[in-house]
C-alpha cells in the first residue's frame, strides 16, 4: 500500500510538470506544432489535410512529410477544446505521462521484482528528466514514438508469462512507425535482437508470437510504400550521406592519383568517408556536452543553460553503466541493446547530435542512472544525502531556468510573436487590397491558417496548384515572402508584416511587436 501511494505521489508531480501551463509554456507553438494543429483540423472538418490529400499516410506540411499519428491523435482534443495551444500540445503531454507509468512496469520485469524500490526510483527520475519534459510540453511526434516503443517493449517482455500479449506488443510497435522517423529503423533491430534474447520464451509460445508478426507486418507494409516516395526523398533531404559529402573524398583520390599512393586511395574511398560520418554522428550522442551540459544547437529542445540530463546524472548514468554490463541476465542487456542503436537513425543525418532524433535513448539512460544511485544507496549511504542535495538543488536550477529564464530568452527561437501580429493584422485586414507578411522566420503562412482557423476546404482550393515554394506561397489577400523595402515602399493600399531589418524604424505610424527579451520581432507599416 505504501509503494502505491509513493507511485501516486511520483505520478502526481511528473503529472504536474507535463500539464502546467501547457499552453503557456513554451511561450508560442512553434511552425512544426502549428503545422501539426491546422492538420489535425482540416482533417477533422473535411477528412484531407491541408493540401487536400484524403486520410494521409504521412504529413505533408512542410515538405518534410510527417510521420501521420500524431495529427490523427491531436483530432479529439481539437474537437474537444478547440484549435489552441493546449489541444495542439494535450497528446504529448497526455503520452508523456503515460510514459512514466510505461517505464514503471517495463522496469519491475526487467528486474523481475527483484527490487520494489528501484522502479519506483526510476519512475522519479524519469518523472523529473528535463529531457523528457521539454519533449512533453510540445507537439514533437518523437515523444509519443518513446511511449509506443517503451509499450512495445514492456509488452513483449510481459509475454513470457502472458504469450497472447505478444500480438498487442507488435501492434505498439507497428504503430510506432507513424509516430516518427526514427523508430522506422531502430524498431526492426529492436525486434530482432529481443527475438534472439527471449527464444526460450518465445518458442513454446510461437503460436501468438507469429501472430504478432504477422501483425506488424501488415503495418509496416503502408511505410515500406511511403518510404519509396516522398517520405524517402525527406530522408534524402537530411541524409549525412549525400555527394556532398564525398567533395573530400574526390580531392584526396586525385592527389593520391598523381601521387601514385594507392594506399591513399584506398583509405579516401566514399566507403570509408561514409563509414567515419556515421561513427561521428553516433558518438555525438554520449559527448558529455550534448547530454549534460548545453544539449544540441536548437533552443527549442532544452532549458538554457542545461544539457539534456541533468549534470548529477552524468556519475551515476557512469556507474550504472559499469553495474548493468557486470550482470549478465536477459533484461539488463535488452537495456544496453536499446542504448546502443537509439541514436542510429540521428547518425544517419545531418545536425548531429540531434535530442528529437535519438529521443529513444533517453529512457535506458534514465535507468543506467536509476541503477549507478541504487549502487552508491546500498553501499555508500552517508554519500546518498550528498547527491540527493546536489540532486534538489540541479532540479531547482532546471525549473528555475525552464520557467524564468528559457520562454524569455528563447521567444524568437520559438516564433513568438505571430499570434499577436495574426490577430493585429485580422483588426486591419478589411482596410488594405493585400498583405504582405516577411518569409524571413519561415512559414508564415501556417501561423495565419491556425490562428485565423481558415476554412481547411477552402484552402484546399486555394492554396494552387503544384510545387508552389512555400517561401513566396500567397492565398487570398496574403503574400508570403521576404521584403525588399527600396522596391515594395512604393505598393500602395498594402499592409506590410516585416522583420526589424527589412522594414526601418522611422516610418510614421508603424506599429512594433517584440520578443519577450524586448527585442524587435515584427513591424507593422501601411502603405
Amino acid at each position: 500500500m505504501k509503494k502505491i501511494f509513493i507511485l501516486f505521489l511520483i505520478l502526481t508531480l511528473g503529472f504536474i510538470l507535463r500539464f502546467w501551463h501547457l499552453g503557456d509554456n513554451p511561450p508560442s507553438l512553434d511552425w512544426d506544432e502549428a503545422s501539426l494543429g491546422y492538420n489535425a483540423y482540416s482533417i477533422l472538418k473535411t477528412g484531407a489535410d491541408e493540401y487536400g490529400n484524403f486520410l494521409p499516410l504521412s504529413i505533408r506540411s512542410f515538405g518534410d512529410y510527417k510521420p501521420p499519428l500524431y495529427t490523427y491523435l491531436t483530432i479529439p482534443p481539437v474537437s474537444l477544446w478547440g484549435l489552441n495551444e493546449y489541444s495542439t500540445r494535450f497528446a504529448s503531454a497526455l503520452l508523456g505521462f503515460f510514459t512514466l507509468i510505461v517505464g514503471y512496469f517495463l522496469v519491475r520485469i526487467l528486474l523481475n521484482l527483484y527490487s520494489a524500490k528501484i522502479p519506483l526510483l526510476f519512475t522519479l527520475f524519469f518523472a523529473i528528466s528535463p529531457w523528457h519534459i521539454q519533449f512533453s510540453r510540445i507537439a514533437f511526434e518523437s515523444n509519443i514514438s518513446l511511449f509506443f516503443v517503451s509499450l512495445g517493449i514492456c509488452l513483449f517482455l510481459y509475454a513470457s508469462k502472458r504469450p497472447k500479449l505478444y500480438i498487442a506488443s507488435f501492434i505498439m510497435l507497428g504503430l510506432s512507425l507513424y509516430t516518427y522517423h526514427s523508430p522506422r529503423l531502430i524498431v526492426p533491430l529492436l525486434i530482432v535482437f529481443l527475438t534472439l534474447l527471449y527464444r526460450r520464451h518465445i518458442l513454446p509460445n510461437k503460436k501468438w508470437f507469429v501472430v504478432g508478426i504477422i501483425c506488424f507486418i501488415l503495418l509496416i507494409l503502408p511505410v515500406l510504400k511511403e518510404l519509396r516516395g516522398s517520405t524517402g526523398a525527406r530522408f534524402s533531404s537530411v541524409s549525412s550521406l549525400t555527394p556532398e559529402s564525398l567533395s573530400e573524398s574526390i580531392n584526396l583520390i586525385k592527389i593520391d592519383k598523381e601521387n601514385g599512393d594507392r594506399l591513399g586511395m584506398l583509405t579516401h574511398n566514399r566507403r570509408l568517408i561514409y563509414a567515419r560520418e556515421i561513427l561521428g554522428g553516433y558518438l555525438d550522442h554520449f559527448n558529455f556536452d550534448f547530454l549534460f551540459l548545453n544539449g544540441d544547437p536548437p533552443a527549442r529542445h532544452h532549458a538554457n543553460g542545461m544539457g539534456m540530463m541533468y549534470l548529477w546524472d552524468f556519475i551515476f548514468v557512469a556507474i550504472g553503466g559499469i553495474v548493468v554490463l557486470r550482470v549478465r541476465n536477459a533484461g539488463m542487456k535488452v537495456m544496453v541493446i536499446w542504448l546502443v542503436l537509439s541514436p542510429l537513425a540521428s547518425a544517419l543525418t545531418t545536425g548531429t547530435p540531434h535530442a528529437v532524433r535519438a529521443l529513444l535513448m533517453l529512457l535506458p539512460l534514465v535507468y543506467f542512472s536509476t541503477i549507478g544511485f541504487n549502487f552508491v544507496y546500498t553501499r555508500y549511504k552517508k554519500l546518498t544525502r550528498v547527491a540527493v542535495f546536489f540532486l534538489l538543488i540541479n532540479f531547482y536550477y532546471y525549473l528555475n531556468l525552464y520557467w524564468i529564464h528559457s520562454p524569455v530568452e528563447s521567444s524568437s527561437d520559438w516564433q513568438y510573436g505571430y499570434k499577436q501580429v495574426v490577430s493585429e493584422v485580422a483588426k486591419r485586414e478589411s482596410e488594405f487590397d493585400k498583405i504582405i507578411v516577411t518569409y524571413r522566420y519561415d512559414q508564415p503562412y501556417i501561423f495565419f491558417l491556425y490562428y485565423n482557423l481558415i476554412d481547411p476546404s477552402w484552402y484546399q482550393k486555394n492554396w494552387g496548384t503544384g510545387e508552389i515554394p512555400r517561401s513566396n506561397r500567397s492565398f487570398g489577400k496574403f503574400e508570403f515572402r521576404n521584403i525588399d523595402w527600396q522596391k515594395d515602399s512604393y505598393l500602395k493600399n498594402v499592409l506590410f508584416v516585416g522583420t526589424g531589418d527589412e522594414i526601418p524604424s522611422d516610418i510614421p505610424n508603424e506599429q512594433v511587436l517584440h520578443f519577450l527579451d524586448g527585442s524587435v520581432a515584427f513591424r507593422v507599416v501601411a502603405r
